[in-house]
Order: C-alpha cells, then sequence, then structure tokens
C-alpha cells in the first residue's frame, strides 16, 4: 500500500482548522451584538408595580426625566408620598431643591414630598432612605432612576434595609437618555453602559457606590 503524502495530510488539516476558525469568528460576529445587548438589558429592573407608602426619585438626573416619572406615578395613585434626592454644590445651589420645585410643578403636593439631602452616591442614598422610611413608618417604596441604574440601585437599596419592601419602576429608555439596543455604537451610551458595568462589580465588592 503506497503511504499517505505528508503534504496532502498537513494541507489537508490546515484546511479544516481554517474553516473552524472561518466559522468561530463568523458565529461570534453575529452572537456578540446579542450577547452585548442582552448584557446591556440585565442592567435593568422593572417591577410590575404595587401600591407602596412612598416614591423614591434617586438624584443624578439632570433632565428630571426620574421627578418627572416620580410624579406620574403619584398622579396615578401609586403610593401618597414622593422622597426626591440631591447634592448641594459649592455655589449654594441644592439639586434636591430643585428636584422639589419640579415635582411641584408636575403636580405633587408640597407636604407630600420630602428631600433626601447630600447623598453622593447610590450607598449613601440607601441608608438616608432607610432612615427616613423607619422615620415616617413607611415599609414600602417604588424606586425611580435610570433603567441602566435600576437593577444595580434596588439590589443596594434592599440590601441595606432586608425587611422593607422595595419595587422598581426605571424611567423609560430610548433618546434623548440610553437604549440597550445597540449601546456600542452610541458614545454617551458606551460611557453609560460600562461604567455602569464597572460599577456593578464595584458593588459586588463592597467598595465605592
Amino acid at each position: 500500500m503506497a503511504p499517505f503524502p505528508l503534504n496532502k495530510f498537513r494541507r489537508s488539516w490546515l484546511a479544516q482548522r481554517g474553516v473552524f476558525v472561518f466559522a468561530f469568528l463568523l458565529t461570534g460576529y453575529f452572537l456578540t451584538p446579542f450577547l452585548l445587548n442582552k448584557m446591556a438589558e440585565g442592567l435593568i429592573r422593572d417591577d410590575r408595580l404595587v401600591k407602596a407608602d412612598v416614591i423614591v426619585a434617586l438624584g443624578g438626573d439632570n433632565r428630571c426625566n426620574r421627578e418627572k416619572r416620580a410624579a406620574e406615578l403619584y398622579r396615578q395613585g401609586w403610593a401618597n408620598n414622593v422622597v426626591v434626592s440631591g447634592i448641594k454644590y459649592p455655589w449654594g445651589f441644592h439639586t434636591g431643591d430643585a428636584a422639589r420645585a419640579y415635582v411641584i410643578s408636575q403636580g405633587v403636593p408640597q407636604e407630600k414630598i420630602s428631600v433626601i439631602r447630600d447623598t453622593l452616591n447610590t450607598r449613601a442614598e440607601a441608608k438616608a432612605l432607610e432612615a427616613l422610611m423607619r422615620e415616617r413608618g413607611w415599609n414600602s417604596a417604588i424606586i425611580v432612576t435610570s433603567a441602566f441604574h435600576s437593577r444595580r440601585a434596588t439590589y443596594t437599596i434592599e440590601k441595606t434595609a432586608r425587611d422593607l419592601t422595595f419595587y422598581s419602576s426605571p424611567t423609560p429608555t430610548g433618546h434623548p437618555e440610553w437604549a440597550p439596543r445597540a449601546w456600542w455604537t452610541r458614545r454617551d451610551d458606551v460611557y453609560l453602559t460600562v461604567r455602569e458595568f464597572i460599577s456593578w462589580a464595584n458593588t459586588l465588592i463592597g467598595g465605592w457606590q
């Protein structure tokens, strides 16, 4: 029997390997966008709404979409109280006061609004909210924040006040804020999404939030 030519064997092996690599790269090319979309969608927590004691608009939204959503939920009757959050700038302006004025303009009575002040991160907001809820005797809250922040924010708050009940109702996705679909094609969404992934890692190890 004639021996199998070594060069022919090598060419066959290289061809098979080339086909495998090409198939792998092609699969990755089509699968990567799907996985990236799913990763971004995983940042969102949107619970079925249940009537609660208070609606909480977390700070950090210079477009007031969070406050707008909180006022909308109040008008729909999901809670009888609203909490807004903010920080004070060196020149005296306080974003909490601005948020309070905005929800008043959206139809929430002044006496129904409380302000959490000078909370620089989500963990600080969670601690301040827990203290306020225990002081007022509130046992449940609807948390309103940006969609990309909603799962981490609610997780952080639930971890801080384990015996209280929280529901997440984030602001809508899409322009001009954030959208999970094809987020890597938009500079602002890349920044928000990557920052949130990093913040999640930081949250899980108990670092700065």
